[in-house]
């Protein structure tokens, strides 16, 4: 998830660790949103997770579609994460030991002056009762992914609809995060308008803590280099 246009370079790779990899806007965040932001009252349970997610098969082969985050992403017009297995991983059981093994490819382009960032793979692993990610670093002589990421599913597409929200949480050196992902970024406003409304009363988690990505309207699926591989 977390994601800045900051040059990664071995010089300020402890910098960009203490901000947990992501954004420099975490000394901004108390000023844009109304009230703090709390852990939800509600989340899926790992059964319910990998029940409705068909083992996190249907985590794969898509394109997520960032929407909104309590996170500042209002500075991106383009931000997906295209989710696969790592070869040989799809075929094998969910079990409490050894994780399965899957990438994460990400891209973003900011709304001021269109830059692409195309970021390094981050790694995947999950098991029957955790979903884990780990932060990508590129020191230019070598990728390194070291610390992972607890994640917990607050909500999750029925069926692949595209008119229901993909919901994560995670909490990192004490701050509570939160990211909404699609499978369309074109999703109506009536719909994200329902599913925000879902998200308070069910989970306790309020619209008003949330960032847009600046999506434009006419937004063509591939036209920001991801696969158009979801399905129709």
């Amino acid at each position: 998830f977390f994601y800045t246009n900051k040059k990664i370079s071995p010089n300020n790779a402890p910098y960009l660790f203490y901000l947990v990899f992501h954004p420099s806007h975490f000394s901004n965040i108390s000023s844009i949103m109304t009230g703090p932001v709390t852990a939800p009252t509600k989340t899926m349970s790992w059964t319910e997770f990998y029940e409705k997610t068909d083992n996190a098969n249907k985590l794969m082969d898509r394109v997520w579609y960032c929407l909104a985050s309590t996170e500042v992403v209002s500075d991106q017009k383009v931000f997906w994460e295209h989710w696969y297995w790592d070869e040989g991983e799809a075929s094998k059981e969910l079990t409490s030991g050894k994780p399965k093994t899957a990438s994460n490819h990400t891209l973003t382009i900011s709304s001021e002056d269109d830059k692409t960032v195309d970021y390094p793979v981050w790694p995947l692993a999950f098991t029957a009762d955790s979903m884990k990610m780990y932060p990508a670093i590129d020191l230019k002589c070598v990728v390194i992914a070291p610390i992972p990421i607890g994640i917990q599913p607050v909500s999750f597409p029925t069926n692949d609809s595209k008119t229901e929200f993909r919901v994560d949480y995670c909490e990192l050196m004490g701050k509570k995060l939160y990211f909404v992902f699609v499978l369309d970024p074109l999703i109506s406003q009536e719909s994200k308008d329902k599913q925000f409304e879902i998200l308070e009363k069910e989970h306790g988690i309020k619209k008003e803590w949330f960032n847009d990505v600046q999506w434009d309207p006419k937004y063509e699926i591939g036209s920001a280099g991801e696969p158009d591989i979801n399905p129709k």
